[in-house]
């Protein structure tokens, strides 16, 4: 399977967590935009996408995004 689109210049762009505030915030509203495009059924699948699209990224900021997407 390959990546959301538009997420592959994000990732390239962050090999590791990030490192301050500002991008954090700013990887927490690519995530969610991900999200919302896809429109996963199940949080499990909202997982896969995340990791498929950021897989540098800790587990606990994806589930982060997740729970933000939701709201």
């Amino acid at each position: 399977m390959r990546a959301p689109s538009g997420t592959a210049a994000a990732v390239s762009q962050l090999n590791t967590a990030p490192a301050g505030p500002g991008e954090a915030d700013h990887l927490m509203r690519a995530m969610r935009a991900v999200l919302v495009r896809h429109r996963p059924a199940s949080a499990a699948e909202a997982l896969q996408v995340l990791r498929r699209g950021y897989p540098d990224i800790p587990l606990s900021m994806r589930i982060a995004a997740l729970c933000a997407a939701g709201k």
